[in-house]
């Protein structure tokens, strides 16, 4: 038993089992994040398509200054067509974003009468 317990195979194998279970703990292990709240007027009947639409973002957080960030968001409107919206953030500060909205149209159906983009600016807030 005792050559079985020190043979090259079953240090291996009790290797990748350790590493593996190193790996899983680690995994387990909540990584930091930060709360990205935007502040920008939504105007009554325009609709966006933003990465904000179900409430405030959750970012892993990372050390040093903030770096410029950019969202893609594709869906269908009403309208027929299949549009693209962009959410562009670069870094004012250590805690906040200039915040700019813009859309594209992809395509749109046979006959379709797109909406009006709807363009917006803001401040986006790093929050703990």
């Amino acid at each position: 038993m005792h050559h079985a317990l020190t043979s090259p195979v079953y240090r291996s194998v009790a290797v990748a089992g350790l590493l593996l279970a190193l790996s899983a703990a680690r995994a387990a292990t909540p990584q930091p994040t930060r709360r990205l709240v935007l502040h920008a007027v939504d105007v009554p009947g325009d609709v966006y398509l933003s990465a904000w639409r179900h409430g405030d973002l959750r970012v892993a957080a990372h050390r040093g200054p903030l770096a410029p960030r950019t969202f893609h968001t594709r869906g269908w409107g009403g309208d027929g067509c299949r549009w693209l919206g962009t959410e562009t953030l670069e870094p004012i500060d250590g805690r906040s974003y200039l915040y700019v909205y813009s859309e594209t149209i992809l395509d749109c159906d046979a006959g379709a009468t797109p909406y009006l983009m709807t363009p917006r600016t803001g401040v986006v807030t790093v929050e703990d």
